[in-house]
């Protein structure tokens, strides 16, 4: 089976002899990354396989910055799991002397009868009213405007490199560049077949994203993936940054969809992206990764009408989202192998959560107690 982005040339000698580990992580996005690291730290002998070399832009974990909120419209379920990734955003940050999480706050605004300013107010109890977004935006008097205090943005490919260098820090192995062909669980212990040859387990937490069919089949009725695309807009007056008072919004439209974007990065680009309207692919190896006119001009009308103070369009790049049917993340042991744990349909709205994820995919493989409820986010499918 040939697969894109894995070339003769990479293989090394890393596995030139069958290799055995207590547990095996497979793909190091995100969740992958984070569960490897929160493995390694407990002093299990763990090690990460992706099949190109993480953090990389041919998944779902890049695009430089990802919304975190903390007044969740998905539902209430999720709160625990956010609040506990808040803590561990933190931790890492002060383990690793490095900027992870910017707590900055967020920004809404909306008509109220737009599923997700409708759901977002529903599910806090504490958003203050605010002021003042005038300066950036032109939104209809009557819209809903509000703020929560608790979220703002991650950068996700400086995340993922953080795990990944702490995990090998503390011992985990990873192999780069290597796709895992399929999982042999008929034996005692369960073999990952690989190009670069066998690694052996006692568990393995499958967190391949799109890719999630080609080792646990069982899952493909219960997933799809979508094709999205993000874009950064110039800001020439410099008005759009943090310092100026900017931050990362969420604004729900009249025709119910959503766009949200962050402040100014170095080089004064704005990022803004469309979050409800989607077009589902069939595999990964299906995606279109060229920007296309429509792409460009599906985004142009909101900026055009709610942010007419941002300039150009830049750049846009092309992102993948595997998602659950039911939108729920799949975080569960699998119900006919319980030596497999897996992590999926986390795109959307996942990469804000990935330590905490990580954590609870780490308990899942080891058996320690979990720190938040995860009954919501159980296996889709009846065994």
């Amino acid at each position: 089976m040939a697969f894109a982005g894995f070339h003769s040339g990479q293989i090394a000698t890393e596995m030139s002899s069958p290799e055995s580990f207590d547990v095996a992580v497979i793909g190091l996005g995100a969740a992958g990354s984070a569960a490897l690291n929160a493995l390694a730290r407990a002093g299990v002998r763990v090690v990460g396989i992706d099949r190109f070399d993480p953090p990389h832009a041919l998944g779902s974990s890049h695009g430089e910055t990802r919304l975190l909120r903390t007044a969740y419209a998905e539902g209430p379920f999720y709160v625990p799991l956010v609040r506990r990734a808040v803590t561990l955003w933190k931790a890492a940050e002060r383990r690793n002397g490095v900027t992870l999480f910017e707590q900055t706050g967020v920004v809404y605004a909306g008509p109220e009868h737009n599923p997700f300013i409708r759901g977002t107010l529903d599910a806090a109890a504490r958003l203050a009213p605010v002021r003042g977004l005038e300066a950036w935006f032109d939104l209809p008097a009557a819209w809903e405007r509000f703020r929560e205090s608790g979220g703002g943005y991650v950068y996700p490919e400086r995340a993922i490199a953080t795990f990944l260098k702490e995990a090998r820090r503390h011992g985990a192995r990873v192999i780069k560049n290597c796709a895992c062909d399929a999982l042999d669980r008929a034996g005692k212990r369960i073999v990952i077949r690989t190009p670069r040859g066998d690694v052996t387990v006692d568990r393995a937490i499958v967190t391949t994203g799109a890719w999630i069919g080609e080792l646990v089949p069982e899952l493909e009725p219960a997933t799809f993936v979508e094709r999205r695309v993000l874009h950064w807009f110039d800001d020439p007056g410099r008005r759009f940054t943090r310092g100026k008072g900017f931050q990362p919004f969420a604004i729900g439209t009249e025709d119910g969809q959503m766009i949200y974007g962050f402040p100014a990065n170095r080089k004064g680009e704005v990022k803004v992206a469309e979050h409800v309207r989607v077009q589902v692919i069939g595999s990964p190896d299906a995606l279109e990764r060229r920007v296309t006119k429509a792409d460009r001009d599906a985004i142009m009308p909101f900026v055009r009408q709610l942010i007419p103070g941002l300039g150009k369009l830049l750049r846009s790049s092309v992102c993948m989202y595997p998602m659950a049917e039911d939108e729920r993340f799949i975080l569960a042991r699998h119900p006919r192998d319980r030596r497999i744990v897996i992590g999926a349909g986390l795109s959307g709205h996942g990469f804000k959560f990935a330590p905490a994820i990580g954590e609870v995919l780490a308990n899942l493989a080891t058996g320690e107690p979990q720190r938040v409820p995860i009954a919501k986010f159980g296996w889709p499918i009846r065994p």
